[in-house]
């Protein structure tokens, strides 16, 4: 199962780490799991956290130029307190 990720969302979420470190970091962890097939191991309710915040990481963008579409890092920790939450709730 990929606890280690989930746990690395709790450390975004605690504001242990930047979301410049975050993004990149689950994104690369995320996709390795990936291909090792670890991600098929998981619960369905797990398996929808962990790719949603793959997707969300996807849209962070550092840059004050950013797209209307991608995220801040407020808006980032926002949208992966909204997944965590829905993940608690089912």
């Amino acid at each position: 199962m990929s606890l280690s990720l989930k746990e690395y969302i709790d450390s975004f979420l605690e504001k242990e780490i930047s979301a410049n470190e975050f993004a990149d970091n689950y994104m690369s962890q995320w996709k390795q799991e990936r291909d090792q097939h670890t991600l098929a191991k998981d619960e369905d309710n797990l398996s929808e956290l962990l790719s949603s915040t793959f997707c969300a990481a996807d849209m962070y963008n550092s840059d004050e130029d950013r797209e209307e579409y991608e995220f801040n890092e407020d808006e980032l920790r926002s949208e992966l307190n909204k997944l965590m939450f829905n993940f608690l709730n089912k």
